[in-house]
């Protein structure tokens, strides 16, 4: 049974005719304790099927564990969405209700080019000295979730310094309270630096950049007063 409406369906493979390169999606899934996995799957396979553009490739986590430590998957069900030349974009858990959104905007930015981000922040990106690892996270219902999402895998997709981990929080309840989860979206920083709600690209990229100054261990910052307060230093 498709999970599209054929209008939808119609209105996505109108979308995918502007990919002008190939987009290549690893999905890691497994038949065993994975309630998302089927779903994540389903979603998929419809949407690779609206394009010949998208190469999809299912991975079991189980089985293949050499191939999932190379990749670093640490949880299922899991994307890496690239041109094919990296592995810096990934999503984990279902990709339904806003985050279906999201999955879209992966899939056009990997393949037709249509990541954009402001000068300041390829700047930044540009002149980055150390990794940044930024997850984002997020639930199906939250509107303000995609936005935070989006940046961070655009950011990802820009520089080879950093990697973007889209999680959807309900599927992976024992990571979303070690990151203190309470409310979507959260932006997390290489385990340091937070911002709780949807953050522009502006003040992102402003906080990471006074974030670079301080030093690498110490308690949690939070990225909106950094981004607010060049004090915060």
């Amino acid at each position: 049974m498709a999970l599209l409406s054929s209008t939808d369906s119609a209105q996505v493979g109108k979308l995918f005719s502007q990919l002008t390169q190939d987009v290549h999606v690893r999905f890691y899934t497994q038949m065993l304790n994975c309630s998302g996995c089927a779903e994540t799957e389903a979603i998929l396979a419809e949407l690779a099927g609206l394009s010949d553009r998208i190469r999809l490739e299912k991975i079991n986590a189980l089985t293949e564990t050499d191939r999932r430590q190379a990749d670093g998957v640490e949880h299922v069900p899991a994307m890496i969405i690239s041109d094919g030349t990296h592995d810096r974009v990934r999503l984990y858990g279902t990709p339904s209700g806003y985050e279906f959104t999201t999955l879209l905007t992966a899939l056009m930015d990997a393949g037709a080019g249509s990541a954009t981000l402001e000068q300041p922040t390829l700047d930044f990106l540009a002149a980055l000295g150390s990794d940044l690892r930024i997850r984002v996270f997020v639930t199906p219902t939250c509107p303000y979730c995609p936005r935070s999402a989006v940046l961070a895998m655009r950011m990802a997709q820009a520089s080879p310094r950093v990697r973007a981990e889209v999680v959807e929080a309900n599927d992976f309840p024992e990571l979303s309270m070690k990151y203190g989860v309470q409310g979507v979206p959260r932006t997390v920083v290489n385990e340091r630096f937070y911002a709780e709600g949807a953050i522009s690209e502006a003040d992102l990229t402003a906080a990471l950049g006074r974030a670079a100054l301080l030093p690498a261990e110490g308690p949690e910052v939070d990225l909106s007063a950094l981004a607010r307060n060049p004090a915060s230093e």
